[in-house]
């Protein structure tokens, strides 16, 4: 092979020569610290200019969160406007309806003392005010737009307490045949037994007593049959007859109790009937309970 030549600075070398270093280029120290000091002389300058920046940055994300805040808040006051005009704050209890309800809760317990003492004239004097009440109390909730959720609550709770007390002390006095009351007051039972069963079965998870009291939880929804509702009136029915009957048979002649006797019993036997029939209507209708909830396997 054939060496090349080269020529660097004046000096000969060939290939298999050693190329020499590349010199440095050589800073003296002073130069280097007068430009560093001049360049220091614009650094308040750059910390001005990013000081400015960052102020209108804090001032404009402030402003777009002020400004957001405010649309948040006027969105969720005409959101819950309609809500608060439909749920007053405080509830007034006060009213007629509810006056007249809560005097039929107070004088049910009195009617079933009445009847077990067989103060005839007076039992059936107070019940006939509970009766009278019962459809005044719905009257004026409905023309005058009286409806409150208490009185929703306390109207059938009215209704089936003084069914209950009633039943209890006709049976007590002898005026009510013990079956008959056994199966009026046993088919409230299971219903109430159902009720609870449903209620827990339809709750979701967790179980615990206080969300079992909390009604705001969907739950079970029941939908009177039609035998139940016809069985309900014919219940109110008898137990008006029975604590009727008394003061009947002191009006009329003695040769025709022996008859009012007979066709209310056969009326009791139909009511029992009735009441048998209701109890199952819920156990085989689908459509009598419905579970809102649907329930985790």
């Amino acid at each position: 092979m054939m060496n090349s030549i080269f020529f660097i600075n004046g000096k000969e070398y060939d290939s298999k020569s050693n190329y020499p270093e590349k010199p440095k280029l050589q800073i003296p120290t002073t130069i280097l610290s007068q430009q560093l000091r001049h360049l220091s002389q614009y650094k308040p300058l750059f910390n001005s200019q990013k000081e400015k920046l960052s102020d209108k940055v804090k001032e404009k994300v402030k402003e777009k969160v002020t400004e957001q805040l405010h649309k948040t808040k006027e969105l969720t006051g005409k959101i819950t406007e309609p809500i608060k005009n439909l749920i007053p704050e405080h509830e007034n209890i006060y009213t007629i309806p509810n006056i007249l309800t809560f005097t039929r809760l107070i004088t049910a317990p009195v009617i079933g003392f009445l009847i077990v003492k067989q103060q005839i004239w007076y039992s059936l004097a107070l019940f006939t005010y509970s009766c009278i009440t019962d459809f005044v109390d719905g009257y004026i909730a409905r023309k005058y737009n009286m409806g409150s959720i208490v009185g929703s609550v306390i109207d059938p709770m009215a209704d089936k307490f003084l069914m209950v007390i009633c039943t209890a002390c006709l049976a007590h006095a002898g005026q009510m045949p013990l079956f008959l009351a056994a199966f009026i007051l046993g088919r409230d039972i299971l219903l109430g037994i159902s009720a609870i069963y449903f209620r827990y079965i339809s709750l979701p998870p967790p179980k615990s007593v206080t969300r079992f009291f909390d009604f705001s939880i969907p739950s079970a929804e029941v939908h009177p049959t039609t035998i139940s509702k016809y069985n309900t009136a014919f219940q109110m029915l008898y137990i008006a007859g029975a604590v009727t009957k008394p003061v009947i048979t002191t009006l009329i002649e003695s040769q025709y109790i022996p008859l009012l006797e007979n066709s209310f019993d056969y009326f009791g036997y139909f009511v029992a009937t009735t009441t048998i029939l209701s109890g199952l209507s819920y156990v085989f209708s689908k459509n009598a309970v419905k579970i809102l909830t649907p329930q985790k396997k």
